[in-house]
């Protein structure tokens, strides 16, 4: 939710264990700076950070729906989407015997970076699925690539 060059993360953790992530933090981080910690924290409690994650998080909605919709209109026969209700990817299980390097293939000659299931996987599936990520990309940019897609898959 924010730039992970900042290097920062916060924790909420029970109140019995803060003395303990704290002594851990202590031994096992030497590179967050104390500055951007107290950055971080006033960010938080003067309300800035959860008015980012809701901005963010409509944003992030808007541009989901981008996606299912295009595909629903444009590749229906090639992809079905796996339902999901957060985050900033697509899992689409590949149609009709269709393979993942295929389609990567396809995707790579007009420039759309997607990545194959089977890269998360630890053993082959019985299934071949795409990765689409959603949340760089406007609406209409995504509109726009899925439509090229289809013109060539």
């Amino acid at each position: 939710m924010m730039y992970p060059g900042f290097r920062l993360g916060f924790l909420v953790v029970p109140e019995k264990l803060i003395e303990s992530f704290k002594l851990m933090k202590y031994y096992t981080d030497s590179h967050s700076g104390y500055l951007e910690q107290a950055a971080l924290a006033q960010f938080i409690s003067e309300g800035h950070y959860a008015r980012h994650v809701r901005r963010i998080r409509k944003i992030c909605y808007e541009r989901h729906e981008a996606l299912i919709n295009a595909i629903k209109k444009y590749l229906p026969h090639i992809f079905k989407v796996q339902p999901t209700d957060s985050g900033i990817h697509v899992v689409c299980w590949l149609l009709n015997g269709l393979k993942e390097s295929e389609v990567i293939k396809k995707c790579h000659q007009i420039g759309l970076g997607i990545q194959p299931l089977s890269r998360y996987c630890m053993q082959p599936h019985e299934r071949e699925g795409v990765l689409l990520g959603y949340a760089a990309h406007t609406p209409t940019e995504i509109e726009e690539s899925i439509k090229q897609l289809s013109s060539i898959l």
